[in-house]
Protein backbone atom coordinates (compact mmCIF):
# COMPACT_ATOMS: atom_id res chain seq x y z
CA UNK A 1 0.00 0.00 0.00
CA UNK A 2 1.19 3.50 -0.74
CA UNK A 3 0.06 7.09 -1.18
CA UNK A 4 -0.40 8.23 -4.78
CA UNK A 5 -2.27 11.50 -4.23
CA UNK A 6 -2.02 13.97 -1.35
CA UNK A 7 -4.29 17.01 -1.05
CA UNK A 8 -3.18 19.94 1.11
CA UNK A 9 -5.36 22.83 2.27
CA UNK A 10 -3.79 26.15 1.30
CA UNK A 11 -4.93 29.43 2.82
CA UNK A 12 -3.59 32.84 3.81
CA UNK A 13 -2.80 31.89 7.42
CA UNK A 14 0.63 32.31 8.96
CA UNK A 15 0.93 28.55 9.64
CA UNK A 16 0.25 27.53 6.04
CA UNK A 17 3.96 27.31 5.22
CA UNK A 18 4.57 24.59 7.81
CA UNK A 19 1.60 22.61 6.52
CA UNK A 20 2.82 22.91 2.93
CA UNK A 21 6.36 21.84 3.84
CA UNK A 22 5.14 18.71 5.63
CA UNK A 23 2.72 17.77 2.85
CA UNK A 24 5.44 18.29 0.25
CA UNK A 25 7.91 16.10 2.16
CA UNK A 26 5.35 13.30 2.35
CA UNK A 27 4.56 13.61 -1.36
CA UNK A 28 8.25 13.45 -2.22
CA UNK A 29 8.84 10.45 0.07
CA UNK A 30 5.98 8.47 -1.47
CA UNK A 31 6.40 9.72 -5.03
CA UNK A 32 2.84 11.03 -4.79
CA UNK A 33 1.13 13.82 -6.68
CA UNK A 34 0.65 16.89 -4.48
CA UNK A 35 -2.56 18.85 -4.97
CA UNK A 36 -2.95 22.28 -3.43
CA UNK A 37 -6.51 23.46 -2.80
CA UNK A 38 -6.85 27.16 -2.04
CA UNK A 39 -9.84 27.44 0.27
CA UNK A 40 -10.55 30.61 2.23
CA UNK A 41 -13.70 32.23 3.63
CA UNK A 42 -15.92 33.24 0.73
CA UNK A 43 -15.07 36.82 -0.15
CA UNK A 44 -16.69 37.05 -3.55
CA UNK A 45 -18.92 40.04 -4.13
CA UNK A 46 -22.42 39.09 -5.13
CA UNK A 47 -23.61 41.10 -8.13
CA UNK A 48 -26.36 42.68 -6.04
CA UNK A 49 -23.80 43.86 -3.47
CA UNK A 50 -21.24 44.99 -6.04
CA UNK A 51 -23.89 47.12 -7.74
CA UNK A 52 -24.30 49.14 -4.54
CA UNK A 53 -20.58 49.80 -4.06
CA UNK A 54 -18.38 52.39 -5.77
CA UNK A 55 -16.46 50.97 -8.72
CA UNK A 56 -13.08 51.67 -7.12
CA UNK A 57 -14.06 49.70 -4.00
CA UNK A 58 -15.14 46.73 -6.10
CA UNK A 59 -11.91 46.89 -8.11
CA UNK A 60 -9.81 47.01 -4.92
CA UNK A 61 -11.59 44.00 -3.46
CA UNK A 62 -11.04 42.01 -6.63
CA UNK A 63 -7.34 42.98 -6.73
CA UNK A 64 -6.82 41.95 -3.10
CA UNK A 65 -8.49 38.59 -3.68
CA UNK A 66 -6.44 37.93 -6.80
CA UNK A 67 -3.14 38.93 -5.18
CA UNK A 68 -3.76 36.73 -2.13
CA UNK A 69 -4.47 33.73 -4.34
CA UNK A 70 -1.36 34.37 -6.45
CA UNK A 71 0.81 34.58 -3.34
CA UNK A 72 -0.66 31.35 -1.95
CA UNK A 73 -0.04 29.55 -5.24
CA UNK A 74 3.55 30.77 -5.33
CA UNK A 75 4.11 29.53 -1.78
CA UNK A 76 2.65 26.14 -2.70
CA UNK A 77 4.85 25.79 -5.77
CA UNK A 78 7.96 26.85 -3.85
CA UNK A 79 7.32 24.25 -1.14
CA UNK A 80 6.82 21.52 -3.75
CA UNK A 81 10.00 22.49 -5.59
CA UNK A 82 12.05 22.64 -2.39
CA UNK A 83 10.93 19.12 -1.43
CA UNK A 84 11.54 17.72 -4.92
CA UNK A 85 7.91 16.81 -5.66
CA UNK A 86 7.65 15.60 -9.25
CA UNK A 87 3.92 16.08 -9.87
CA UNK A 88 1.72 18.91 -8.59
CA UNK A 89 -1.67 20.43 -9.29
CA UNK A 90 -3.11 23.76 -8.15
CA UNK A 91 -6.83 24.21 -7.52
CA UNK A 92 -8.87 27.21 -6.44
CA UNK A 93 -12.42 25.88 -6.25
CA UNK A 94 -15.30 28.33 -6.55
CA UNK A 95 -18.33 28.26 -4.29
CA UNK A 96 -18.68 27.59 -0.55
CA UNK A 97 -15.21 26.71 0.75
CA UNK A 98 -16.13 24.09 3.35
CA UNK A 99 -18.33 22.12 0.95
CA UNK A 100 -15.58 22.31 -1.68
CA UNK A 101 -13.00 21.07 0.83
CA UNK A 102 -15.09 17.99 1.60
CA UNK A 103 -15.77 17.26 -2.07
CA UNK A 104 -12.11 17.50 -3.10
CA UNK A 105 -10.91 15.56 -0.03
CA UNK A 106 -13.12 12.61 -0.98
CA UNK A 107 -10.92 11.95 -4.02
CA UNK A 108 -7.47 11.73 -2.45
CA UNK A 109 -5.41 9.23 -0.49
CA UNK A 110 -4.63 11.70 2.28
CA UNK A 111 -5.74 15.25 3.02
CA UNK A 112 -3.41 17.53 4.98
CA UNK A 113 -5.17 20.14 7.11
CA UNK A 114 -4.17 22.67 9.74
CA UNK A 115 -5.05 23.00 13.40
CA UNK A 116 -7.04 26.18 14.01
CA UNK A 117 -4.70 29.08 14.81
CA UNK A 118 -6.21 31.33 17.44
CA UNK A 119 -3.95 34.14 16.25
CA UNK A 120 -5.44 34.17 12.74
CA UNK A 121 -8.34 36.39 11.77
CA UNK A 122 -9.88 33.38 10.04
CA UNK A 123 -9.47 31.06 13.06
CA UNK A 124 -13.16 30.10 13.24
CA UNK A 125 -13.27 29.27 9.53
CA UNK A 126 -10.10 27.18 9.67
CA UNK A 127 -11.38 25.23 12.65
CA UNK A 128 -14.73 24.67 10.96
CA UNK A 129 -13.12 23.45 7.73
CA UNK A 130 -10.81 20.99 9.50
CA UNK A 131 -13.59 19.50 11.62
CA UNK A 132 -15.95 19.28 8.64
CA UNK A 133 -13.40 17.44 6.48
CA UNK A 134 -12.45 15.02 9.29
CA UNK A 135 -16.11 14.21 9.83
CA UNK A 136 -17.47 14.36 6.32
CA UNK A 137 -14.83 13.42 3.76
CA UNK A 138 -14.52 9.73 4.57
CA UNK A 139 -10.77 9.97 3.95
CA UNK A 140 -7.83 10.07 6.38
CA UNK A 141 -6.91 13.58 7.49
CA UNK A 142 -3.47 14.59 8.71
CA UNK A 143 -3.86 17.64 10.95
CA UNK A 144 -0.71 19.73 11.43
CA UNK A 145 -0.19 21.89 14.55
CA UNK A 146 -0.13 25.62 13.85
CA UNK A 147 2.66 26.38 16.31
CA UNK A 148 5.26 23.91 15.13
CA UNK A 149 5.84 20.93 12.88
CA UNK A 150 8.48 18.28 13.53
CA UNK A 151 11.41 17.78 11.15
CA UNK A 152 10.08 14.27 10.53
CA UNK A 153 6.59 12.83 10.33
CA UNK A 154 5.93 9.12 10.62
CA UNK A 155 9.27 7.78 11.84
CA UNK A 156 8.02 7.24 15.40
CA UNK A 157 4.28 6.68 15.46
CA UNK A 158 1.94 6.46 18.43
CA UNK A 159 -1.35 4.67 17.69
CA UNK A 160 -4.32 5.30 19.99
CA UNK A 161 -6.25 2.03 20.08
CA UNK A 162 -9.56 1.23 21.77
CA UNK A 163 -10.72 -1.54 19.43
CA UNK A 164 -13.47 0.66 18.01
CA UNK A 165 -14.58 1.34 14.44
CA UNK A 166 -12.91 4.74 14.14
CA UNK A 167 -9.60 3.48 15.51
CA UNK A 168 -9.73 0.57 13.06
CA UNK A 169 -10.31 2.96 10.16
CA UNK A 170 -7.39 5.10 11.29
CA UNK A 171 -5.00 2.14 11.50
CA UNK A 172 -6.03 0.89 8.07
CA UNK A 173 -5.65 4.34 6.54
CA UNK A 174 -2.24 4.80 8.18
CA UNK A 175 -0.77 1.51 6.89
CA UNK A 176 1.48 3.20 4.28
CA UNK A 177 3.02 5.31 7.05
CA UNK A 178 3.14 2.51 9.62
CA UNK A 179 4.98 0.26 7.16
CA UNK A 180 7.77 2.84 6.86
CA UNK A 181 8.03 3.78 10.53
CA UNK A 182 11.10 3.03 12.61
CA UNK A 183 9.01 2.66 15.76
CA UNK A 184 5.30 2.00 16.28
CA UNK A 185 3.77 2.08 19.75
CA UNK A 186 0.14 1.12 20.28
CA UNK A 187 -1.34 2.96 23.24
CA UNK A 188 -4.33 1.06 24.58
CA UNK A 189 -6.01 3.58 26.86
CA UNK A 190 -8.90 2.48 29.04
CA UNK A 191 -11.00 4.96 31.03
CA UNK A 192 -10.84 4.36 34.76
CA UNK A 193 -13.80 2.45 36.19
CA UNK A 194 -14.30 0.30 33.10
CA UNK A 195 -12.66 -2.79 34.51
CA UNK A 196 -9.72 -4.79 33.21
CA UNK A 197 -7.79 -3.76 30.15
CA UNK A 198 -8.63 -5.55 26.91
CA UNK A 199 -5.43 -7.38 26.00
CA UNK A 200 -7.28 -9.48 23.43
CA UNK A 201 -8.03 -6.41 21.30
CA UNK A 202 -4.38 -5.37 21.17
CA UNK A 203 -3.33 -8.97 20.47
CA UNK A 204 -5.59 -9.02 17.42
CA UNK A 205 -4.17 -5.71 16.26
CA UNK A 206 -0.60 -6.95 16.77
CA UNK A 207 -1.29 -10.04 14.68
CA UNK A 208 -2.92 -7.97 11.94
CA UNK A 209 -0.02 -5.52 11.73
CA UNK A 210 2.49 -8.35 11.86
CA UNK A 211 0.87 -9.75 8.72
CA UNK A 212 1.90 -6.45 7.11
CA UNK A 213 5.41 -6.87 8.53
CA UNK A 214 4.86 -4.12 11.08
CA UNK A 215 6.16 -4.86 14.57
CA UNK A 216 4.72 -2.86 17.45
CA UNK A 217 5.19 -2.22 21.13
CA UNK A 218 2.01 -2.16 23.23
CA UNK A 219 1.38 0.13 26.19
CA UNK A 220 -1.75 -0.46 28.31
CA UNK A 221 -2.87 2.44 30.49
CA UNK A 222 -5.90 3.24 32.62
CA UNK A 223 -6.72 6.94 32.55
CA UNK A 224 -9.57 9.16 33.66
CA UNK A 225 -12.01 9.47 30.73
CA UNK A 226 -11.69 13.26 30.55
CA UNK A 227 -7.87 13.14 30.42
CA UNK A 228 -7.22 10.62 27.64
CA UNK A 229 -6.19 13.36 25.20
CA UNK A 230 -3.74 14.86 27.67
CA UNK A 231 -2.30 11.41 28.39
CA UNK A 232 -1.76 10.66 24.70
CA UNK A 233 0.08 13.93 24.17
CA UNK A 234 2.19 13.30 27.26
CA UNK A 235 3.14 9.80 26.13
CA UNK A 236 3.88 11.08 22.62
CA UNK A 237 6.37 13.51 24.16
CA UNK A 238 7.90 10.76 26.31
CA UNK A 239 8.37 8.49 23.30
CA UNK A 240 9.54 11.21 20.95
CA UNK A 241 6.64 10.45 18.63
CA UNK A 242 6.36 12.57 15.50
CA UNK A 243 2.88 11.34 14.54
CA UNK A 244 -0.25 10.20 16.39
CA UNK A 245 -2.79 7.95 14.66
CA UNK A 246 -6.31 7.88 16.10
CA UNK A 247 -9.98 7.53 15.36
CA UNK A 248 -11.97 10.76 15.43
CA UNK A 249 -15.33 11.49 17.02
CA UNK A 250 -16.06 8.03 18.38
CA UNK A 251 -18.78 9.70 20.46
CA UNK A 252 -21.52 11.85 18.97
CA UNK A 253 -20.42 15.33 18.02
CA UNK A 254 -22.92 16.79 20.52
CA UNK A 255 -21.30 14.83 23.35
CA UNK A 256 -17.87 15.95 22.17
CA UNK A 257 -19.03 19.57 22.13
CA UNK A 258 -20.78 19.56 25.48
CA UNK A 259 -18.53 17.28 27.50
CA UNK A 260 -15.31 17.54 25.60
CA UNK A 261 -13.57 14.51 24.20
CA UNK A 262 -10.31 13.10 22.93
CA UNK A 263 -10.85 14.48 19.41
CA UNK A 264 -11.55 18.00 20.61
CA UNK A 265 -8.64 17.85 23.06
CA UNK A 266 -6.26 16.84 20.29
CA UNK A 267 -7.52 19.49 17.87
CA UNK A 268 -7.11 22.16 20.51
CA UNK A 269 -3.81 21.11 22.10
CA UNK A 270 -1.91 18.94 19.61
CA UNK A 271 1.86 19.22 19.69
CA UNK A 272 2.62 16.79 16.84
CA UNK A 273 0.71 15.99 13.63
CA UNK A 274 -2.30 13.73 14.13
CA UNK A 275 -3.73 11.41 11.49
CA UNK A 276 -7.47 11.11 12.12
CA UNK A 277 -10.16 8.94 10.54
CA UNK A 278 -13.88 8.90 11.25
Amino acid sequence: MTLKNILVHVDDGRACGRRLALAARLAADFGAELVGAYLVPTRELAPSVAALLPADVVAKRLRETGVAQQQAEAQFREAATAAGVASIEWRAPAGPAVESAIAHARCTDLVVLGQGDVGDADFAFGQQLTEAVVLGAGRPALVVPYATAPATCGQRILVAWDGGREASRAVGDALPLLARAQQVTVMSVHPSGTGATDHAATSRLSAYLRSHRIEIAVDHSVVDDMKVGEWLLSRAADLGSDLIVMGAYAHTRLREFVLGGVTRSMLEAMTVPVLMAH
